[in-house]
């Protein structure tokens, strides 16, 4: 699926992020958050400046606007690497300042390291970030054919810049695993596969979580995605058995803003726990009730024939409180679906869902 930003210009991308990270800039001066000046080292105004250079040549033109006018929240340390995103994902974070904040700090470690420095580490050697408590993890190094994945995904523009304190690689894509599913050290508390499970004796499979989330991303997804991986570990917690899930993924999810409560209920809603493709949801009765990850909180299947066409591939519509699953089956496995609908459900639309 194309993503929903695809119509932007480059230059609208690069404008939407710019004006979004001033708004992070302006508030990072009121938190309590103890950040280094860019000014307490010698020449550290100089950096931003060359490797934004570099940024725009290499053709991150939305980072490369970016590192100029907030430095403190890349320097905040004495080194930093930077795995750089591109400008199509950029656009896709660009309406929350705050998700944008979070999602740079995940993507920048306190420590300056070259590709060859990340060819010598082993395969689950976990890098801090400069987000609380997130690491993100070498998950390959294939030194012979120069090869470096981190989190799953691929460095396609190794050493953009290197300099004395500083480096930066680009990205396939967002790193959106949690660390704990890659990471060689884990806690003891979690202690457990997300994707399998042994039941008498037999393995069971699971949801693959780590799966779902990066084919919502590839997908256009970027903020559903995002939202879902802050919430995951809540999922977890009350859903440990879950064998296949349903993904209703909004196109514009602006709930990743809210506060954690909020989101989980919201990223829960569109989840359900059984798998339902677009065929098998079209043979439901209209009016039909569908259990989410909401308890007490139901959506409502809404069918439509598909009018007499000479086109043979038109299919029922159907919709989902009222709210048409516009792109059916974008994303389909063994133990999950992802359906793409326009914006995000609400749970007031239940009450409405009967009129369309």
């Amino acid at each position: 699926m194309a993503s929903c930003s695809g119509w932007r210009s480059p230059i609208y991308s690069v404008v939407s992020a710019v004006l979004a990270f001033m708004a992070i800039s302006s508030s990072l001066h009121s938190t309590n958050e103890s950040l280094a000046a860019p000014s307490s080292s010698p020449g550290l105004h100089q950096v931003p400046l060359n490797a934004s250079r570099a940024l725009g040549r290499a053709g991150f033109t939305a980072m490369a606007a970016l590192l100029p006018i907030a430095p403190e929240l890349f320097f905040s340390s004495p080194r930093a690497t930077i795995f750089v995103i591109k400008d199509l994902f950029m656009a896709n974070l660009s309406s929350s300042p705050w998700l944008m904040e979070e999602v740079l700090r995940y993507h920048t470690s306190p420590l300056k390291l070259s590709v060859d420095d990340l060819l010598k580490m082993p395969r689950g050697s976990c890098l801090p970030t400069l987000l609380a408590k997130k690491n993100v993890t070498v998950t390959r190094s294939d030194a012979e054919h120069r090869l470096v994945e981190i989190n799953g995904v691929v460095i396609t523009h190794p050493n953009v810049f290197l300099g004395e304190r500083l480096a930066i690689h680009g990205v396939l894509q967002p790193l959106l695993h949690k660390e704990r599913e890659l990471c060689l050290v884990q806690s003891s508390k979690r202690n457990r596969d997300p994707r399998s499970l042994s039941v008498v004796g037999k393995e069971r499979h699971l949801v693959d979580w780590g799966r779902v989330i990066r084919s919502l991303s590839s997908s256009g997804f970027v903020s559903f995605a995002i939202g879902l991986r802050s919430v995951l570990d809540g999922i977890l917690d009350d859903n440990a058995d879950l064998a296949s899930v349903t993904v209703f993924a909004p196109a514009d999810f602006g709930f990743v803003a809210s506060n954690s409560a909020i989101l989980e209920r919201m990223v829960r809603l569109h989840i359900l726990p059984h798998k339902y493709t677009h065929e098998e949801l079209a043979r439901l009765p209209d009016r039909a009730s569908l259990r989410t990850l909401v308890p007490g909180r139901d959506l409502e299947i809404g069918r439509k024939d598909a009018s007499c066409s000479t086109d043979t591939n038109q299919r029922t519509r159907v919709a989902i409180n009222g709210l048409e699953i516009g792109v059916p089956d974008i994303y389909k496995s063994r133990n999950f679906v992802i359906h793409g609908i326009a914006r995000a459900l609400e749970i007031a639309e239940a009450e409405n869902s009967r009129k369309w």
